[in-house]
C-alpha cells in the first residue's frame, strides 16, 4: 500500500500527528526516564516531587493541545465553509461568525467577507451589463425593422452611446448645405422645442465645436446643475472624415457622476469618426438613389410622350395635388411625397403592353386584370430606393376608393392614407378632363359632377373634392 505524505493529510490530522511526535511521545519518554531514574534512586531533587512535576506537563500538553485544535478548527471550519459555497452562495452568517474574534481568524474572515461582498457586486453589474445588451440589442431589431431609414439609425446609435457613457441629455447635429451652421437630426433626454433649430458656427459648445473642429470638454465646476443640453458637465466632438464635416455630436449631463472622463471624451471622438462615415455613406446612397429616381422620372415622361393622350399627365397630377395639398394645409413633408410620388404613379405602365395601353375602344376583362396589375409593377420599380420609401404606398394605392371598390388591395377607408387620396383625386381630375383614345375629355362641370357623384357614394373623400372644388372656382386649376 502506498503511503501518502504527512503534507497532504488534513490540517487537523496533521496536527494530531505533529502533536503527537513534538509532545506527547518525548512526554512518555520523560515519564518513563524519571521513572526509571526514581526506582534506581539516582534522582534526588529535594522539596520538588516528581509526580507533581509529571503532572504539571501533562496539563500544559492537554492545554495546549485543546488550545491549538481550537484555533485549527475555526480556520477548518471557516476552509469547509468556503469550499462548499464559494461557487454558490457565499454563507455570510458563518463569515460574521467568524470575523467576531480577534486574531488571524478573524482577519481572514473579514477579508473573506469583503471578497463575497465584492463578488455580489460584480454578479450585479455582470446582470445589469446583461439587461443592457438585451435593451441595445431591442434596439438594433428596432432600428433593422424600420426600413433601413437613416434617421433612426442615428437615433439609435444616439441612444446607445449615451447609455454607455451614463449621459443625461445627447444630440447629433448635422451640417447644413451652404450655411455656416448646424442642425439637430437625434435628440434624447431633451425636448427639441428647447433646441435651436440651426446652431451657427461659434455659437454655444455645439457651435465652437463645429467652427474649430475639435473636440470640446467642459466640466462642471458648480454644484447646481443644469438641464440646458448645452451646460456642462459636456462632451462633444466634430464628426469629421477625409477631413469633410459632417456635424457635431454632444452629451451632457452624467448620470453617476459629477464629470465625464477625459477617457469618455476620447471615446466619444473615435465613435465621432464612425457617424461620419455613417453620414457620408448615407450621402452616397441619397445621391446615388436620387439620380435613379431622376431616370425613372425621365423614363416615365418618355413613356407619356409616346402617347399624345398621355403626354405631361403625370406633371399635371403634381401640379393638382401640391395646390390641393396645400390648400388643405398639409406638412412639407406630405408635399414633397406627393411631388415624388406624382411622377412615378404611372411608371408601372411601362410593364403594359402598347396594345393594351393605347387601344381605342373599351379594355376587355382580361386586359383590365392586366392593366390593374400597373400600381404592383410601379411598387417593384421603386422599391429598391431606401430614400423614397415614402412613395411606395401612393403608388402601389392611388387607385383605391374608400368603399373597397378600388385595385389592387381592395382597401377601405382609414386604411389608405390622406396623402394617397390626395393623389387619387388629381389622378381622376386630369384623366376626366383631357382626351382619351375612347373618349373626348369632360368639361369642367361635367368632372365636377362625375366627383360629386363619387364623393356621395363614399368612393372619394369630400374634404379632398371640396378643396378641388375650391381650387375650380377660384380659378387656380
Amino acid at each position: 500500500m502506498k503511503i501518502k505524505s504527512v503534507k497532504y493529510e488534513s490540517i487537523l490530522r496533521q496536527f494530531y500527528i505533529y502533536f503527537l511526535v513534538a509532545s506527547v511521545i518525548p512526554l512518555i519518554i520523560l515519564i518513563y526516564l524519571l521513572y526509571q531514574f526514581a526506582t534506581a534512586g539516582k534522582i534526588d531533587m529535594p522539596g520538588i516531587n516528581s509526580k507533581f512535576l509529571i503532572f504539571i506537563a501533562g496539563v500544559f500538553s492537554v492545554l495546549g493541545f485543546w488550545g491549538t485544535r481550537s484555533f485549527l478548527t475555526k480556520i477548518v471550519t471557516l476552509s469547509n465553509k468556503l469550499k462548499e459555497t464559494t461557487w454558490e452562495k457565499i454563507d455570510k452568517d458563518t463569515l460574521l461568525e467568524l470575523a467576531k474574534g480577534e486574531g488571524e481568524i478573524a482577519h481572514l474572515a473579514k477579508a473573506f467577507g469583503e471578497i463575497a461582498t465584492k463578488l455580489e457586486e460584480n454578479v450585479r453589474q455582470l446582470e445589469d451589463a446583461k439587461k443592457m445588451l438585451y435593451r441595445i440589442l431591442s434596439k438594433v431589431g428596432k432600428a433593422i425593422s424600420s426600413t433601413e431609414n437613416f434617421a433612426a439609425l442615428i437615433q439609435f446609435i444616439l441612444e446607445t452611446i449615451m447609455e454607455a457613457l451614463g449621459a443625461e441629455r445627447g444630440a447629433i447635429f448635422s451640417l447644413v448645405e451652404n450655411k455656416s451652421a448646424v442642425k439637430p437630426v437625434a435628440v434624447s433626454g431633451v425636448n427639441i422645442k428647447d433646441i435651436p433649430k440651426e446652431v451657427s458656427f461659434g455659437e454655444e459648445a455645439v457651435g465652437w465645436v463645429a467652427k474649430e473642429r475639435k473636440a470640446l470638454f467642459v466640466p462642471l465646476l458648480e454644484e447646481k446643475k443644469t438641464e440646458s443640453l448645452f451646460s456642462p458637465p459636456l462632451i462633444s466632438a466634430p464628426l469629421i472624415v477625409h477631413d469633410k464635416l459632417w456635424g457635431v455630436i454632444s452629451l451632457s449631463g452624467k448620470k453617476e457622476s459629477d464629470n465625464f472622463s477625459e477617457d469618455e471624451l476620447k471615446l466619444l471622438s473615435n465613435l465621432a469618426y464612425q457617424i461620419a462615415v455613417s453620414f457620408a455613406n448615407a450621402k452616397l446612397n441619397e445621391e446615388a438613389e436620387r439620380t435613379y429616381f431622376e431616370t425613372m422620372s425621365a423614363l416615365a415622361l418618355a413613356v407619356e410622350a409616346k402617347d399624345p393622350y398621355s403626354r405631361g399627365h403625370s406633371e399635371r397630377v403634381a401640379e393638382y395635388s401640391i395646390k390641393i395639398a396645400e390648400n388643405i394645409g398639409l406638412t412639407l413633408e406630405d408635399l414633397n411625397t406627393l411631388r415624388d410620388a406624382s411622377k412615378l404613379h404611372d411608371i408601372g405602365k411601362i410593364g403594359i403592353i402598347d396594345g393594351i395601353l393605347h387601344k381605342h375602344s373599351k379594355l376587355s376583362y382580361n386586359e383590365q386584370a392586366i392593366m390593374h396589375k400597373h400600381p404592383l409593377i410601379g411598387e417593384g420599380i421603386v422599391k429598391p430606393l431606401r430614400s423614397f420609401f415614402h412613395i411606395l404606398d401612393p403608388i402601389k394605392h392611388h387607385h383605391e376608393f374608400l368603399d373597397g371598390s378600388g385595385y389592387p388591395d381592395g382597401l377601405k377607408g382609414q386604411e389608405i392614407s390622406f396623402v394617397t387620396r390626395i393623389l387619387t383625386v388629381a389622378d381622376i381630375f386630369d384623366a376626366l378632363i383631357t382626351d382619351r383614345p375612347y373618349r373626348k375629355g369632360l368639361t369642367i362641370e361635367e368632372a365636377k359632377r362625375e366627383f360629386q357623384t363619387m364623393a356621395d357614394k363614399g368612393k372619394l373623400d369630400k374634404v379632398i373634392v371640396g378643396a378641388l372644388f375650391y381650387l375650380i372656382e377660384a380659378k387656380k386649376i
